[in-house]
């Protein structure tokens, strides 16, 4: 496995890492490469950089004069590069002046480079073993005492001392980018050497604390030491160690694409600049020196820890630390419960440098992620859960960023006492296929899928033997989560023609059978044929449907063996439409009563001409319904899960309106009198409406109308209301981003293409066009924005037209929400 360079370093005391942001950006096209700790670690230092479109571009080649470069930064010799930056070249193709003039001459003057016949070849591309020679020579080796030829003299030496660690060697072929950064950081971590008059080899020390210390390439570079992190930030930049505060340098960077949260009781090694600012902080915990397990019984984190995971205790070394949910937290005498979820990180002795007890917050499936100024917000089943850049992410065990996230990923969440998410850890793997068999096992709930049986901590009971569903397993390869992978069609339904009520044996394998049977006539929609079909099923089936009915239908071996969403296509259950849009549909009963329904791509339209034995079924277009037409709906809530129209007609309405209050204004005229005009702000646009009297308003108050006749060209003063836009809604509504609602209350208003939002000061000033998600942000609990204090945000909601849903479970529509934000 190869070794971080700054994992080489000294060993010492502990080291608790916590979250802080790093000030650097690992390039895009390294992350969860090989190469990215390398790049993170040279750049750190200022060895090696990357473009500016932020990537590092590890495959492209790299020429003689930037390996010059590379190894006169990475052993410290920068300033002696910058005098000789005017120093005439010892070679004859290195242009006086030029930027790599300097560094060219140094590594000469150093012994670091040759050239060839009294030139350079600076723009050249440069061979595998040629940087490999170079490095060598950087650790203080000189060729002529290597044993071999050229190459193998300088490639046996570098194997040695460990360049080719995790480096894939290609000998003959042009070094990439990705090649020197893994050999270089390589370089750092090795011994530098010295030669007396004699030719002997020894290793360069210098005394430390009364001792020789053996001296790295990196310590010409500063200093490497192991701590233990003590802060959970960065703060007033400084990192809090068990011994000391340190500042960190402007170039601070945790390697390996970690956060500190991750490395929270682990030991790690920093490393310092010669200004002794910290520059890098590494992992440099062994994986055998970490426990995860759980307390064995009640106890006190004290001097001894009795666990799971081992028969004899675990010691507590003296000035341990204790984590809880990352924040630190001081050892006293508080009991923790038998089975409580705990990570050990352990020193070299064996002993117990740091408890982090964690109570995750598991199995939570994404629905969104709603990004904010300065932190982000994942909505899930589990909760909302506040996210910054200090946050730990990992996707299937690897580093990862919120970015890499998407909706139905399974996360587990350690929250802090902040309220911030410190670490997700999020798991995408899912199983698609037909449900063959449901269980238990033990006290668990099992399903079996395209033979394969999970553990399962979902509703079963809501599983259909024979149908297919997508299941999203959790870390532990649970299906903790499932859906339905695709919506039905108008080729999954049938028209019912006739349900026989009497049941009576049939002819099966010719014998008769032993049940009753029950005769369907129905019409396949996927066939387009009238056909005839039994079921045994009395409940399930026969009691389920109508004649004159539409559903989905279940078949197995033949027979009908499951009803869903039946609907009888009696006249008394049609309504007429009285609008349609690409999303919504509203119907009104002889009644007058109006009911709306969401329309989306799941939506089935069919139509059925007579509805008895002789009717034709067809499947339709949303585009096929008019206004006008009488259909019925089947609905599952808020959502029209299939219409059919049965008949054909049209009606025509001045349109609802609604918007803010601008003006108003009367014309006298001879032939027509007085006439008045109302001005709106309708979504930014200032719109004028002919209405039957004035209106009383003020400016912004919410203005609706309603055309309550169609003889005239006017909005009658019936069907006109004002709403104070300083009506403000106290306590904050709740806002469900996937189903698009907004709730106050008991009131649920349903978002929909019509909605109108609009953002305004509390003092009536920054009138703008808003979004949905101005609401979500105004009504966010994670960030307490909601409230009258300066800076808070209250909304007002203003009901549309439409009632989406019938009954209890009706919603309104919501016609315009104005974000209120007080700026004073």
């Amino acid at each position: 496995m190869k070794k971080s360079l700054l994992s080489l370093a000294l060993a010492g005391s502990m080291l608790s890492a916590l979250a802080v942001p790093a000030f650097a950006a690992t390039p895009s096209d390294v992350v969860g490469k090989p190469v990215q700790t390398a790049v993170e670690e040279l750049t750190a230092l200022g060895i090696i950089n990357g473009y500016a479109d932020g990537t590092f571009k590890p495959d492209n080649t790299i020429t003689r004069a930037e390996l010059a470069k590379i190894v006169i930064v990475a052993t410290g010799n920068q300033s002696a590069a910058n005098l000789m930056a005017n120093t005439a070249p010892s070679f004859k193709d290195v242009k006086k002046g030029a930027w790599y003039t300097g560094y060219i001459n140094a590594a000469a003057a150093k012994g670091f480079i040759q050239g060839y016949n009294g030139n350079f070849r600076p723009n050249d591309t440069i061979k595998f073993e040629e940087v490999t020679a170079i490095l060598v020579r950087a650790l203080g080796y000189k060729d002529k005492y290597l044993s071999g030829s050229w190459p193998y003299n300088v490639l046996l030496q570098a194997d040695e001392v460990g360049l080719f660690e995790g480096v894939e060697m290609a000998n003959g072929t042009n070094a990439n980018r990705g090649v020197v950064a893994e050999l270089t950081e390589n370089a750092l971590g090795a011994n530098l050497v010295q030669y007396n008059a004699d030719g002997d080899m020894s290793n360069v020390e210098k005394t430390v604390a009364g001792k020789q210390v053996a001296q790295l390439l990196i310590n010409k570079l500063g200093e490497s030491t192991a701590q233990v992190l003590k802060g959970t930030a960065v703060t007033d930049g400084k990192i809090s160690f068990v011994g000391e505060d340190a500042v960190v340098a402007d170039n601070f960077f945790i390697t390996g694409g970690k956060k500190l949260a991750d490395l929270i009781g682990h030991s790690v090694t920093v490393l310092k600049n010669k200004d002794g600012k910290v520059l890098a902080v590494t992992d440099n915990q062994a994986a055998t020196k970490i426990v995860s397990t759980t307390l064995k019984g009640k106890q006190v984190i004290d001097a001894a820890l009795t666990t799971n995971a081992s028969s004899t205790d675990y010691k507590v070394a003296t000035g341990a630390v204790l984590y809880v949910n990352t924040d630190p937290t001081t050892i006293d005498t508080t009991e923790y419960a038998d089975g409580t979820d705990v990570q050990l990180l352990l020193n070299a002795d064996g002993d117990v440098q740091a408890v982090l007890v964690t109570n995750w917050i598991s199995d939570a499936q994404v629905s969104d992620i709603v990004a904010y100024n300065t932190y982000s917000v994942i909505n899930s089943s589990g909760g909302s859960f506040k996210v910054d850049a200090t946050t730990s992410v990992t996707l299937d065990g690897k580093a990862a960023t919120l970015a890499d996230l998407k909706a139905d990923d399974i996360i587990n969440v350690i929250k802090n006492k902040a309220g911030l998410a410190t670490k997700v850890v999020a798991t995408r793997n899912t199983v698609t296929g037909k449900v063959e068999a449901k269980g238990t096992s033990g006290s668990d709930k099992t399903v079996k899928v395209n033979g394969t049986t999970y553990v399962t901590t979902v509703d079963t009971s809501k599983l259909t033997l024979d149908s297919e569903y997508t299941f999203y397993l959790n870390k532990d390869g649970k299906a903790v989560a499932f859906k339905a992978p695709s919506a039905a069609t108008a080729t999954d339904y049938f028209v019912v023609y006739t349900v026989a009520t009497t049941g009576s044996p049939i002819i099966i394998d010719n014998q008769v059978s032993t049940d009753d049977y029950y005769k369907i006539v129905y019409y396949s929609l996927k066939d387009s044929t009238k056909k005839v079909a039994y079921t045994k099923e009395k409940v399930a089936v026969v009691n389920a449907l109508k004649d004159n009915s539409i559903a989905q239908l279940t078949f197995k071996d033949g027979y009908i063996t499951e009803v869903k969403n039946a609907k009888e296509l009696a006249n008394n259950g049609l309504a007429k439409v009285d609008s349609i849009s690409g999303s919504r549909v509203t119907l009104k009963t002889g009644a007058g009563a109006t009911s709306t329904y969401v329309l989306d791509s799941n939506t089935v339209y069919l139509k059925v001409t007579d509805k008895d034995a002789d009717s034709t079924v067809a499947a339709l277009t949303a585009a096929d319904v008019k206004v006008g037409d009488y259909v019925t709906v089947s609905n599952e809530g808020a959502t029209a899960k299939f219409v059919v129209v049965t008949a054909q007609g049209a009606v025509a309405e001045l349109p609802q309106v609604q918007g803010l209050f601008v003006s108003q204004s009367t014309v006298e005229s001879t032939a027509d009198g007085k006439t008045y005009t109302v001005k709106l702000n309708v979504n930014g646009e200032e719109k004028t409406f002919a209405v039957q009297a004035p209106v009383t308003a003020n400016k912004y108050d919410v203005v609706t109308l309603v055309d309550k006749t169609s003889d005239n060209a006017y909005y009658e003063s019936a069907g006109i209301t004002v709403s104070d836009h300083t009506a403000l809604i106290a306590t904050a509504p709740t806002v469900d981003a996937s189903a698009k609602t907004i709730t106050s209350g008991t009131t649920t208003y349903v978002v929909t293409e019509n909605t109108k939002f609009y953002n305004i000061n509390a003092d009536d000033t920054g009138l703008a066009i808003g979004y949905f998600n101005d609401a979500r942000v105004a009504t966010d609990a994670v960030s307490g924005n909601y409230g009258t204090a300066k800076g808070k945000y209250q909304l007002v909601i203003v009901e549309g037209k439409e009632t989406y849903g019938e009954g209890a479970t009706a919603s309104k529509e919501a016609g315009v929400v104005v974000v209120v934000y007080h700026n004073n």
